[in-house]
């Protein structure tokens, strides 16, 4: 099974939180997608709460697995979902990789709770 495994789903693995579990079976998926916004989104999180060597393992950790670029295609799908889904920009980006590549998306993030090929965990 391919995952995309969004922002949330990293910062939980990658800071040992009691959370973190949930994801673990994410890094063992047949591919598991790494979106260059989840990068952007999760380095700067880190970044700002624990510095800039803690963002370089970070970065390393995901560049493990299949990078993603945002391309013409992946825009183009992203404002659709984002009209017909009510998504703020970065979560349309988002989804619209998981669709584009077959992926199904772990999230703990409530906008995506009720699509399609979303995998939700709720924080309650």
């Amino acid at each position: 099974m391919t995952v995309l495994l969004d922002s949330s789903g990293w910062i939980e693995l990658l800071g040992g939180s009691s959370r973190a579990g949930l994801f673990e079976p994410a890094l063992t998926s047949s591919r598991l997608l790494v979106p260059s916004l989840v990068r952007y989104e999760v380095g700067r999180y880190v970044l700002a709460k624990s510095g800039n060597e803690a963002r370089l393992l970070a970065l390393r950790a995901m560049a493990k697995f299949d990078q993603v670029p945002i391309d013409a295609d992946t825009a183009d799908a992203a404002a659709v979902i984002a009209a017909k889904h009510k998504l703020a920009m970065a979560d349309a980006l988002i989804y619209a990789t998981a669709k584009i590549h077959e992926a199904e998306l772990w999230t703990q993030d409530a906008h995506f709770e009720n699509l399609s090929g979303v995998r939700f965990f709720s924080k309650t």
